[in-house]
């Protein structure tokens, strides 16, 4: 992460507030992680006219197209459609049936019987994927090279050319492993289909890299903790001007805070406290009440039981933002973030957009190679309510929108770090929550 010069962003808050009056002054708030992997990177920054992110035009879908990104997401949904593969359109559109599905308890790995290896020399391989764990064939194109290779109806894919399918995938990585040849698939009849060839948010995650959950908290949860947002806010900024030495420890660093040279800054990243409120908010976002299938129990699945809570904070973005620059949090697999809606975000108000299935180094060396690409990938930018959750893998690529409205966007933040990964050994060193916080709380605090 960045640092800005303390003192120069003072005397230009300083400046601001008195150009403002009674409008509170915007901090320089948090660089989301990536930038510091990025800053050696510098042609991740050269992006495509429709991803600069340069004018409040560059990401416009318009509104019917966000809504339908937001269903899917809705849907917990998504078909992976390789080049290789003769898919079709009633299989590709019928997202329940890859994703929505939850993990039976107690199953542990998929039975199979009849496994055998199966090899693919060139050309397409004629078979449609659900890409459960593990997948499962569910079509086989007549006279096609699966139909040759005797793969039937229902049997699974247990292994692609040596990697394990017992976890999902980026969906970068499968399209990426199917189009390799030769092709090898490690085939086999399960004994289970329905129990065996599950889905769950989780894999939602690791596949297309991104999942939403609606009403994650109540209403009135996340009207409390906006109001307790605006006072910390106001509160960090008189400290602030008090004492310079504290911007470090109330905030972070941000990209594009500002829409222009020398304008009032319009985004920041406040660091939050662990309020009692905060704390409740956290329980009811990752306890009993999320269920199985809710936001607790996924990044347990992701992350494990004694995931570190990495992160704590809120994204304020004020009307005239400009959009970011399009980035990812972290290179390796180690972080998974969640952003709660504190208020109905519109897509006037910039909501954040996220490329499904960019979670892979694949994707980060496509995009560093030709940032175009991006304009073959459905673009998401999931319109939340109050209390609606969006989750993500720190390694997607994804940047915030601008703010055309006349409201101001907050979101508060949560990132856990992978109980098995240690993102320093990755070159992750700073973070954004307070330095008292950090190291304190594992995701098993906030679960029954």
């Amino acid at each position: 992460m960045l640092h800005v010069s303390v003192m120069g962003f003072l005397q230009r808050a300083a400046r601001n507030e008195l150009r403002r009056a009674a409008v509170p002054v915007a901090v320089v708030g948090s660089m989301r992680r990536g930038w510091q992997t990025l800053k050696k990177r510098r042609s991740f920054l050269t992006l495509s006219p429709a991803a600069k992110g340069q004018t409040g035009d560059d990401l416009i879908m318009g509104e019917r197209a966000a809504a339908r990104t937001n269903q899917a997401l809705n849907k917990i949904s998504g078909m992976y459609v390789g080049k290789n593969m003769a898919v079709s359109k009633k299989v590709a559109d019928n997202l329940e049936k890859a994703f929505g599905k939850a993990k039976s308890p107690g199953l542990g790995g998929p039975q199979c019987r009849d496994v055998r290896a199966v090899e693919f020399a060139e050309g397409p391989i004629g078979l449609e994927i659900q890409w459960t764990t593990p997948p499962v064939v569910v079509g086989v194109v007549p006279g096609g090279a699966g139909e040759n290779a005797s793969i039937q109806k229902g049997q699974a894919l247990l292994e692609i050319n040596g990697c394990p399918m017992t976890e999902a995938l980026p969906e970068m990585e499968l399209e990426e492993l199917m189009q390799q040849r030769p092709l090898r698939l490690a085939v086999a009849t399960l004994e289970r289909v329905a129990a065996s060839a599950t889905s769950s948010r989780a894999d939602a995650v690791r596949h297309k890299g991104v999942t939403k959950f609606q009403s994650a908290v109540a209403v009135q949860t996340a009207a409390e903790v906006l109001e307790l947002v605006h006072e910390e806010h106001r509160r960090c900024i008189h400290a602030t001007l008090q004492d310079h030495s504290l911007a470090q420890q109330f905030f972070s660093n941000v990209q594009v805070p500002r829409a222009s040279e020398g304008a009032p800054v319009t985004r920041w990243d406040l660091r939050l406290p662990m309020e009692p409120l905060i704390y409740r908010a956290l329980e009811e976002l990752l306890g009993r009440s999320s269920g199985e299938e809710g936001a607790g129990a996924t990044l347990e699945d992701l992350a494990g039981p004694d995931a570190e809570l990495w992160e704590l904070g809120v994204v304020v973005t004020e009307p005239g933002a400009a959009p970011q620059a399009v980035h990812f949090d972290a290179a390796e697999r180690c972080l998974y973030t969640a952003f709660l809606a504190l208020q109905d975000v519109t897509y006037e108000m910039g909501p954040t957009h996220f490329w499904p299935g960019t979670n892979t180094p694949v994707a980060h060396r496509r995009f560093e190679d030709d940032p175009g690409c991006l304009e073959a990938v459905p673009l998401a930018a999931p319109l939340l309510q109050a209390g609606d959750l969006v989750m993500y893998d720190s390694r997607l690529l994804h940047c915030g929108g601008g703010n055309t409205s006349t409201q101001t966007r907050a979101l508060l933040y949560i990132t856990f770090r992978d109980q098995h990964r240690d993102p320093q050994s990755l070159g992750i060193h700073q973070h954004s929550i307070r330095p008292s916080l950090a190291g304190r709380f594992r995701l098993r605090q906030f679960r029954p």
